[in-house]
C-alpha cells in the first residue's frame, strides 16, 4: 500500500469513498466540483486502487483540520486510517502549523493517536458557519472535537 498526494484523475474514485460515509451520515458529502477544487487536500491510500482518502484544510499557521477521513470496509483494521492521519499530521508540520482537529464520531481512534478531546465552541467560527452549518446534524452535531498539538503546547 501506497498513501500519496491526490490527483485530479482520482477525483471520482475520492467521491464514490466519500458518497458511501455520507449516505451513512458518518462524513458529509462532497461535491464532485469541491472535491476536484481541493484536490490538494487530499491524500489518498492505493492497493491497486484507492482504498482510503483523507484530506488536510489549512485554516491558518496555527490551525487545520483532518477531513473525509473514509477507509472502504474491506480494507479497514490494516491502520490504514491510522497511516493516513499520521501523514497529514506530518504534512501540517512540515507547513508549520502547530494544530490539527477533526470533528468525529470515532473519538477513541483519534485518542490512541495522541489527540485530546476540547470543545466544539473552541473551534473557529468559520468552521462552523462554512461546513457544519450544512451538516443534516446541525446544530444537534453528536460529533466531538479533538486536537493534535504538534508543537506539544495546550490548545
Amino acid at each position: 500500500m501506497i498513501l500519496r498526494k491526490a490527483h485530479l484523475e482520482d477525483s471520482l474514485q475520492i467521491k464514490e469513498i466519500i458518497d458511501t460515509f455520507a449516505e451513512e451520515k458518518k462524513v458529509l458529502a462532497r461535491s464532485q466540483d469541491d472535491i476536484e477544487e481541493r484536490i490538494r487536500e487530499f491524500v489518498v491510500a492505493e492497493e491497486k486502487e484507492i482504498v482510503g482518502v483523507i484530506a488536510l484544510r489549512v485554516y491558518s499557521h496555527r490551525l487545520a483540520e483532518i477531513r473525509s477521513l473514509c477507509v472502504k470496509k474491506e480494507y479497514r483494521g490494516k491502520s490504514i486510517g491510522e497511516k493516513l492521519v499520521l501523514f497529514d499530521i506530518e504534512e501540517a508540520r512540515n507547513l508549520g502549523i502547530n494544530k490539527v482537529f477533526a470533528l468525529t464520531m470515532e473519538v477513541s481512534f483519534f485518542l490512541h493517536l495522541g489527540f485530546k478531546k476540547i470543545e466544539k465552541s473552541e473551534l473557529p467560527d468559520k468552521k462552523i458557519w462554512k461546513d457544519c452549518i450544512h451538516c443534516p446534524f446541525f446544530p444537534n452535531c453528536p460529533e466531538e472535537a479533538v486536537i493534535y498539538c504538534i508543537d506539544g503546547k495546550a490548545f
